[in-house]
């Protein structure tokens, strides 16, 4: 209290020294003009600072204060902004590792894949060609024992018709009567 008093006191006396500067030698009910004019400029500075002054001082000390909260906030944002993207980053890291690693596996997996279906392509053809080969040789087999069969009816036929155009009433005679002899002497070794 005593320093705010103090304090007045030289704000008044201030205000005396350049109301004193200022002076025109006019008195106002025998007080001069100088102490009205330092005393009243002393009293709207008090009325000044304590009806203005101390709420403008209070709100700016509550924007300071807030300003100094928001402050650290930011900071704090900040930091765990930096902490995120440190996260992430490595996250990241980690999945374009794992991105990488499932398409070197994929690859070896598409490598053996292709290795298997190559392998059965050539099992499957060869086996294809083995049916292949076996039914060529079945049917040439048919087609052999047919011309076999289609030869041997028409040498057959040819016999016939060689015979019946070549051998004479007489030839059939005795082709007839020897087969009949032929017959009867076997009878009797039975």
């Amino acid at each position: 209290m005593m320093k705010t008093i103090v304090g007045w006191a030289l704000v008044f006396i201030v205000a005396l020294v350049f109301a004193l500067l200022v002076d025109k030698g006019v008195k106002h009910a025998g007080i001069p003009d100088y102490i009205w004019l330092s005393l009243n400029l002393t009293l709207f500075l008090y009325i000044l600072q304590r009806y203005v002054g101390r709420p403008m001082g209070a709100f700016l000390e509550a924007r300071r204060e807030g300003i100094a909260e928001e402050l650290q906030n930011a900071r704090r944002q900040l930091e765990e902004a930096d902490r995120l993207q440190v996260e992430v980053s490595k996250r990241l890291a980690d999945v374009e590792d794992e991105v990488a690693e499932i398409k070197e596996r994929a690859a070896a997996d598409g490598d053996a894949e292709a290795g298997r279906i190559s392998e059965q392509a050539k099992i499957d053809e060869e086996r294809f060609l083995r049916r292949v080969d076996e039914e060529i040789s079945r049917r040439e087999a048919e087609t052999r024992a047919q011309l076999a069969q289609d030869t041997a009816d028409l040498t057959a036929q040819l016999a016939r018709d060689l015979l019946d155009r070549e051998i004479t009433e007489e030839d059939r005679r005795r082709v007839f009567d020897r087969s009949l002899d032929a017959m009867t002497s076997l009878k009797g070794k039975e």
